[in-house]
């Protein structure tokens, strides 16, 4: 009693102001009861374990898409969700949040609780977006905690398949012939299809409209019909586009043909080089979420990543395994944010 009677005389003492009244006298001594329960516990040399974390992860987990279902990204997307599902053993569930290239969906993710059970794909149209609309408002160095790396693609450049052209060449002769007659496509403001047409316009020196859509697909659809003449779209996206006979694929803005396309040359094989932009995608969870809950999901990530059929799948859709890191990964996301804000700002790009 005496240790208890010196606890409640410091409490007081150390206190500024009257002593407590008689339903806050009985709180704490509740408070103190509990302290010297626990004290005497330990006094026994025997201290009661706390009960164990909850075992992660023990609920379906989230997976925010920012862009538009049936696209290239969102079918890579939903192939690694259900590897990273089978390794997790809880439902990995893709939901669209469409808008703004990708900022509504990077948004719903800076809102969602750091606990792993909300993440969200990123690629490289995100810091782009952020640059050209967001103007400071999200950053992937500073609002996400990195997973990892899924995929990389590259775009392929291709025209409506009843235009006469048959090469690059023949569509910039086209193009300058009638100046601000033509246009091309893109899935949106800073998406890599953007970003690759600005390139190509501006060595080229072509006088163009861009028409960006809400997507990729509704862009294939339009070319499709020749409402506007060509794009270049990310692999992903174009090589079902191009089998299917939608669009004619003139070339690879990339280092290399594509096996899914061994007859279209690169750029730089049809005499166009430094018209590249390749693509990266990857996972990433809300600023904060606890190391633990990032290394098992980058370990069920990239298990799926190293599965035989893996490769074959991805290269199918036009792109390839791109396992990183976390620590990797967040400073690629750190380097292209960087990057693009550059670009933009250099080139002055702005949003059409």
């Amino acid at each position: 009693m005496d240790s208890e009677r010196d606890a409640k005389r410091a409490f007081y003492t150390a206190a500024d102001g009257p002593a407590p009244q008689p339903g806050r006298r009985r709180a704490i001594a509740a408070a103190l009861g509990t302290a010297a329960a626990a004290a005497l516990a330990g006094v026994g040399g025997r201290v009661r374990a706390q009960p164990a974390p909850e075992a992660y992860p023990s609920r379906p987990i989230r997976l925010i898409m920012p862009f538009s279902a049936g696209g290239g990204p969102d079918v890579v997307t939903r192939f690694v969700a259900k590897g990273m599902a089978e390794r997790l053993g809880r439902n990995v569930i893709v939901e669209q949040k469409v808008g703004a290239t990708g900022l509504v969906g990077m948004q719903e993710l800076v809102k969602a609780p750091p606990d792993g059970y909300t993440i969200a794909y990123v690629n490289i149209a995100i810091p782009v977006a952020a640059e050209l609309l967001g103007k400071g408002a999200f950053d992937l160095g500073r609002d996400v905690t990195p997973i990892g790396g899924t995929s990389r693609s590259i775009n392929v450049l291709v025209t409506a398949p009843e235009l006469s052209v048959r090469s690059v060449a023949e569509l910039v002769a086209m193009i300058k012939a009638k100046p601000g007659g033509y246009s091309y496509a893109s899935g949106g403001n800073g998406t890599p299809a953007h970003l690759n047409g600005e390139i190509f316009k501006k060595l080229q020196g072509l006088d163009v409209v861009h028409v960006p859509y809400k997507g990729l697909a509704g862009a294939i659809n339009d070319i499709a019909r020749n409402d506007v003449q060509y794009m270049f779209g990310t692999s992903g996206s174009m090589v079902p586009a191009i089998q299917g006979g939608r669009v004619r694929a003139l070339a690879i803005a990339g280092p290399r043909r594509l096996p899914a396309l061994p007859d279209v040359p690169t750029m730089a094989e049809a005499g166009f080089p430094n018209s590249d932009v390749q693509s990266w995608a990857g996972l990433v969870a809300p600023a904060g979420t606890p190391a633990p809950v990032i290394a098992r999901l980058s370990q069920a990530l990239q298990e799926v990543l190293g599965d035989a059929g893996t490769p074959a799948f991805l290269q199918t859709n036009g792109s390839d395994p791109f396992p990183t890191t976390p620590a990797d990964f967040g400073q690629l996301l750190v380097s292209e944010t960087a990057r693009w804000q550059k670009f933009v700002r250099e080139t002055g790009l702005k949003a059409d």
